[in-house]
């Protein structure tokens, strides 16, 4: 099955589709409105566009991606005009120099190409006060510290992760600040003697002083109030961020204390910026915040106050002892270390460095909670049939040690017997005595062991323990067993290459078998024998006494009746067909009217996007059901909102009676915990479990369904019904809350194009 969601519409289906009607002169007005807007914008960006680069290259100095942060930092900057204009003028010529050299957009957007531009800018500016240059001299070489710094930096940001598999961070700025020390130490001199001008400090405890001092030496200004801006900053991308640039502020100031009971006289409380840089990035940029990247965090700080000792110590007197070489030596030393472990443990790495730490972490929190088996090997039920699982992982029998992670399965009757009473010696009556059985994903066959005999009903043949198996290696990772074969019941060969669901061969009692039985286990290598590793079911039905729960991964335990679940046609005929276009709806909660505007459209990869104003929602159509994989909720969109409690997930999959389960994530304000979003990755996410079902019988036409959502608490609703049909999607959802209702009814639907344009 293509498991791609559809990028394009006929748009001539769409126009002919009988259920959708004309779209209004109001509606015709919005949609050009949207037209306007979007042919303006192109005009707008050529302004907006490089002030973004130069707020992007400061925010990421911190590893920030946000240019609100970094525009904050700039006007931190006006504490000295000097460096606002020397920073924000580098940039925009650093910019210009990398669009004519087609330098990639990507490092230009993000901020990660110019933000040593920024920082060497700072150095000249700082560094040119204590000279008696001309004017024209300083800008001159101001434009020659930039070039060499894009150009070093382009370089580096190329070199160091293909060579290295290390960021380069700010080398090329400790190279260009570098050079400056080391051509007009004069200079760098007469500048440390001179006042810079800077707002007087209040009274403050000593620490409390110097944390804030090394936050504004970050931006070559050493002064409360700019340390205090500069703090303010990154509050407003992160308190976790924060938290962690403490935590390693407070193991670099334990160093120094200590060093100095020893006797060692150094300057380690003018490094603290090496301390907090070094805590935040591990703590919460390159690791996904948890109680073990916040220990990571004091540690690197301890770390940095190391290097820092070193480097004052051999590089005394040259200059290069303040520049950020410490901060540097530690990131690389302790990701170097750290990949050198076997497992991750808790401590996660961080999918992309410039995402919001609070983000992550509940991006981490809320896929543990939802998909806890997604770094495990996922392979379908190898067979048509209802089995029953007889053995589980870890278990009592054969299932220990290096082989635990393996599943018995076996077809029994309603009374849970193998085989009908009295028929124990006949090995022909056991039901799953030649069961077919087919391959539980695409790869190829590595192994065929097939002219083993099949014991009798109670035997076992321990000197052949697997008796006939093969080994299939999967292409998407992993390489499974089957075992216990018909003897000549396997029906393919080595080398051969097998799509999903194809037939392997014919279940029976060979090996170490005292009945019938498929084995199903993940192994580490392709030899027979190898230890096996965690895997899971993927797309099944298991059988409870409330009917039948569809799992999208899941390992059963024993006892189990679990049975493959086969897509629908009619369930994903209406799931793959939602149509881009922009739907009015009428709320009617309790006496009261309004209306909302829900867009639909469609990304590169064929993911469908819902947005209503800044709010969004993303779901993809995936191998087994439609998943809502990313949401932007402010609590703004009541619609989306209950959307995204009432279909998490869909699956393509449809039986009479069926049910699935789902969690979705609560935002702060529903956990009743202040300053929930700083503290949740230490002392947990909430999450809020769904239980989905169909409602009636799917058809064609439209899929009727109705989400229960367990132990409500605050303002959510206890059930949510909705409708979903093809081309116009949802078109009823009503929230049953304990006092009324909220009723959500599409009123009209315009179709677009897939990226929202009209047409």
């Amino acid at each position: 099955m293509n498991s791609e969601a559809p990028s394009t519409l006929p748009m001539m289906a769409i126009l002919d589709e009988t259920t959708v009607r004309s779209p209004s002169l109001w509606e015709m007005g919005a949609v050009r409105a949207a037209v306007f807007t979007r042919t303006l914008r192109p005009h707008l960006q050529i302004v907006t566009t490089p002030l973004l680069e130069v707020a992007r290259a400061a925010s990421s100095i911190f590893l920030c991606g946000s240019w609100k942060t970094g525009a904050l930092l700039c006007a931190a900057l006006l504490f000295m005009p000097r460096y606002f204009v020397f920073a924000v003028s580098a940039c925009l010529l650093g910019g210009f120099i990398a669009k004519i050299l087609h330098l990639p957009a990507a490092m230009r957007k993000d901020g990660t190409l110019l933000y040593n531009v920024f920082l060497s800018a700072l150095a000249v500016a700082w560094i040119t006060r204590g000279s008696a240059l001309a004017v024209p001299a300083i800008w001159g070489m101001l434009a020659v510290v930039t070039v060499y710094t894009l150009l070093l930096s382009a370089a580096l940001w190329h070199w160091f992760p293909l060579r290295a598999g290390l960021p380069p961070l700010s080398v090329a700025f400790v190279v260009a600040f570098g050079t400056l020390l080391t051509f007009f130490p004069h200079w760098a001199a007469g500048t440390a003697l001179l006042d810079m001008g800077l707002p007087e400090e209040p009274a403050m405890p000593f620490v409390v002083t110097a944390f804030l001092r090394s936050m504004g030496t970050i931006l070559f200004l050493p002064n409360v109030w700019a340390g205090f801006a500069v703090m303010l900053a990154i509050l407003m991308w992160s308190r976790v961020a924060m938290i962690n640039a403490i935590a390693g502020y407070a193991g670099g100031i334990l160093i120094v204390k200590l060093l100095e009971a020893f006797g060692l006289h150094w300057l380690g409380w003018f490094a603290g910026h090496n301390y907090l840089l070094a805590g935040m990035a591990l703590g919460a940029v390159y690791f996904v915040p948890s109680w073990s990247s916040l220990t990571l965090a004091c540690v690197a700080g301890a770390v940095a106050g190391l290097h820092v000792a070193a480097v004052q110590h051999f590089l005394r007197g040259s200059g290069w002892e303040y520049l950020p070489l410490p901060y540097l030596l530690t990131i690389w030393s302790m990701l170097c270390c750290l990949r050198l472990r076997e497992k991750p443990g808790s401590l996660l790495p961080a999918t992309d460095i410039f995402i919001n730490p609070e983000a992550a972490a509940a991006s981490v929190a809320l896929a543990n909670a939802r998909f806890p088996h997604r770094h495990e090997t996922h392979v379908l039920l190898p067979t048509t049939r209802e089995v029953t699982v007889t053995q589980g992982f870890d278990d009592k029998l054969s299932h220990r040690g290096d082989w635990k992670h393996a599943l018995d399965l076996e077809v029994h009757d309603a009374a849970d017997n193998a085989c009908p009473p009295g028929c124990d010696d006949d090995l022909s009556r056991y039901y799953t005595q030649g069961l077919e059985v087919r391959a539980p994903g695409t790869g190829e066959i590595i192994r065929v062991i097939d002219g083993v005999a099949d014991n009798a009903p109670g035997g076992c043949n321990f000197a052949n323990n697997w008796g006939n198996h093969l080994i299939l290696r999967l292409d998407y990772g992993g390489t499974v067993k089957l075992a216990h074969f018909m003897k000549n019941g396997i029906v393919v060969k080595t080398g051969q290459r097998v799509g999903a669901g194809d037939l392997l061969g014919y279940c029976g009692n060979s090996g170490r078998s005292p009945v019938p039985h498929i084995h199903l286990h993940n192994q580490t290598t392709t030899e027979t024998g190898a230890p096996t590793t965690p895997f899971c079911l993927t797309n099944i039905f298991t059988r409870t006494t409330d009917g039948v729960r569809w799992n999208f991964a899941s390992v059963p335990k024993v006892g189990a009746r679990i049975a493959p679940a086969t897509v629908s046609t009619t369930v994903l005929g209406t799931l793959a067909h939602f149509a881009p276009g922009v739907a009015t709806y009428r709320v009617c909660t309790g006496g009261s009217t309004s209306f909302e505007t829900i867009t639909t459209t469609l990304d590169e990869s064929g993911r469908y996007l819902f947005r209503s104003g800044k709010e969004s929602l993303t779901a993809v159509l995936g191998l087994h059901a439609l998943q809502i994989t990313e949401s932007s909720l402010s609590g703004q969109s009541q619609l989306l909102r209950f959307l995204s409690f009432a279909m998490p997930t869909v699956p393509f999959a449809y039986q009479s009676g069926m049910n699935w389960e789902d969690c979705v994530a609560l935002p702060s304000k529903q956990r009743g915990r202040a300053l929930a979003g700083a503290f949740a990755p230490y002392l947990g996410h909430a999450t809020q479990r769904v239980i989905t079902r169909h409602s009636l019988h799917p058809t064609t036409q439209r899929l009727h369904l109705a989400t229960t959502i367990a132990n409500v608490t605050g303002d959510l609703p206890c059930e949510i019904e909705f409708t979903l049909e093809p081309i116009r999607g949802l078109t009823q959802l009503t929230a049953h809350f304990k006092t009324h209702d909220s009723t959500f009814t599409q009123i009209s639907f315009t179709p677009t194009l897939p990226n929202g344009d009209a047409e």
